[in-house]
């Protein structure tokens, strides 16, 4: 989705961020994805910093603020293995980054 977005002239970043205590299974994100993974400590807890979840994802603006939130099992699909969830991602991406 990267490289898609990217070739319609959008820049976007993405990351994942581990939780902490699954120090043990990053090489199995590592194997799979081609973005950058942070690996999140007790001692910082950002999973509960904000109130996350496995699959969660979290969409920044270009000022670095929170502009969508798509919580896993939510209304709007996140499993980037479906034609739905791969929608919904990509079109709550592209709603934040034509948003004025």
């Amino acid at each position: 989705m990267r490289l898609e977005l990217k070739l319609a002239g959008y820049d976007v970043n993405f990351v994942s961020v581990n939780k902490n205590d699954a120090a043990s299974s990053q090489q199995k994100l590592l194997d799979r994805c081609k973005f950058t993974l942070l690996q999140d400590l007790t001692t910082v807890d950002v999973w509960s910093l904000q109130n996350g979840n496995k699959d969660d994802m979290y969409i920044y603006g270009t000022d670095g603020t929170l502009a969508d939130y798509l919580p896993n099992g939510g209304e709007r699909s996140t499993n980037l293995s479906t034609t739905d969830g791969y929608n919904a991602v990509k079109g709550a991406l592209l709603d934040v980054l034509n948003s004025p």
